[in-house]
């Protein structure tokens, strides 16, 4: 990859990036409900590249498909998926950091997304296997497979910790827990035990008891004033 080729490359991945990450934050405040949506982005990760795998062995049939045409469309999919990801990111930690989203919601849409790449890790360990038994092609299976868990996990944690940060937040769980909890879930395995364990945790947690004054106040013109509780912008839900 010569300079001109890899400075126009990182000048369109942050700029994608940059944009997508403005894009998620300010449709997601106009419209709570897709939260959710964006957020599909990083659930559906790493079967972005497994179906340009599986659709460049079945059309072009074999396996100069990862050469050539076939590692220009791999391009086209990292172009795209990676900073539309990094900016999901950082508009979920902008709007996790603000308390819009319920502790529990986000603990069970970080379960969720850790459990849906179950799935994806258990293709990519059988494809590095099957890897290591072919021929010279067979080490772009097994470097393949290693790089895309090692992004995936690296996404799925980073998403876990702007979770944690929203939950901390809101005081939804012990700041020490989520903290380590938050750590926990950049490993293999691990972050998938403590993603539902910490999602069981928040569920079953007692909510602080909310002391209120024992009359309304008033207000300059004598009117009484409501105390609004907590709540999404609009009254919307976010998931």
């Amino acid at each position: 990859m010569d300079y001109p080729y890899l400075t126009g490359f990182i000048i369109f991945m942050v700029l994608l990036a940059i944009a997508s990450g403005f894009v998620s934050y300010f449709v997601v405040k106009k419209h709570p409900k897709t939260y959710w949506i964006f957020n599909h982005f990083l659930i559906l990760y790493p079967y972005y590249y497994m179906s340009v795998i599986i659709a460049q062995l079945l059309i072009m049939g074999n396996t100069d498909s990862f050469n050539g045409e076939g590692a220009f469309v791999g391009e086209i999919v990292m172009f795209l998926v990676n900073p539309i990801c990094l900016g999901v990111l950082v508009s979920d930690f902008v709007t996790n950091a603000k308390g819009h989203v319920p502790p529990e919601k986000l603990a069970k849409l970080n379960m969720i997304i850790k459990l849906v790449h179950i799935p994806a890790y258990i293709i990519h360990f059988i494809l590095g296997m099957l890897g290591t038994l072919a021929s010279i092609w067979g080490i772009g299976f097994v470097l393949w497979a290693i790089i895309i868990d090692l992004i995936t996990i690296a996404l799925s944690g980073t998403h876990m910790l702007t979770c944690v940060i929203g939950i901390i937040k809101q005081k939804g769980a012990n700041t020490a827990i989520s903290v380590i909890a938050a750590i926990l879930s950049y490993i293999y395995c691990i972050d998938v035990i403590v993603a539902i364990a910490y999602y069981v945790y928040i569920r079953n947690r007692k909510p602080a008891p909310v002391l209120q004054s024992a009359a309304p106040e008033k207000s300059i013109e004598g009117n009484d004033v409501v105390e609004d509780a907590e709540q999404d912008p609009d009254g919307q839900d976010y998931l």
